[in-house]
């Protein structure tokens, strides 16, 4: 016999149905599953999150931190550090994308000239009638404040009593974000 006899006589062949009673015979045989329960292991890691939760409660009313101590300062001041390096690097990173998509800068619809570009991470902006306005996209700092925000290739902020715009020829970020503004010069 080959595989197309085989095949045939299996595709002819009907099998029995199974009596209702096989079914309930191997359900019986199987084990019950048993209702889950707290293990030891979870139960002692239970005990251990609610005293450490009441010892913190507790020390937080009192006052007194042990844990306020100089490593752990120290690698406090080393987060911040890094989170300040990591959005200095993003905004040095804007604006050299700026720079690269040959911005137009409008103020209340009207072409006014080219970015001045500062130090580090700082745009200038010569506002007719307001002076000159600084940007940048690095929060946080003292005296800037938050004038306007970046969406895809524009740059739209506020400056005093104008609206200024700025237009790239190519994407500059992927997600809004804001923009922090100062007056330099009047």
């Amino acid at each position: 016999m080959n595989d197309t006899e085989l095949d045939r006589l299996l595709d002819s062949w009907d099998a029995p149905v199974p009596p209702p009673s096989l079914r309930a015979g191997l359900h019986a045989r199987f084990p019950r599953p048993e209702p889950q329960r707290f293990t030891r292991p979870l139960r002692w890691t239970l005990i251990i999150a609610v005293a450490s939760a009441t010892l913190a409660i507790g020390m937080e009313q009192s006052g007194n931190n042990p844990w306020d101590f100089r490593l752990v300062r120290t690698v406090n001041r080393l987060y911040e550090d890094f989170m300040n390096m990591l959005e200095s690097w993003r905004a040095r990173s804007l604006v050299a994308r700026i720079r690269q998509s040959e911005p137009r800068v409008y103020v209340d619809g009207l072409r006014v000239g080219p970015l001045e570009y500062g130090p580090a991470t700082r745009i200038d902006v010569q506002v007719p009638g307001e002076g000159v306005y600084s940007i940048i996209s690095f929060p946080g700092l003292t005296g800037w404040v938050e004038a306007g925000h970046i969406h895809g290739n524009v740059i739209e902020f506020q400056a005093g009593s104008k609206q200024v715009r700025i237009e790239c020829n190519q994407p500059i970020v992927d997600s809004d974000r804001p923009i922090f503004a100062m007056r330099r010069r009047p």
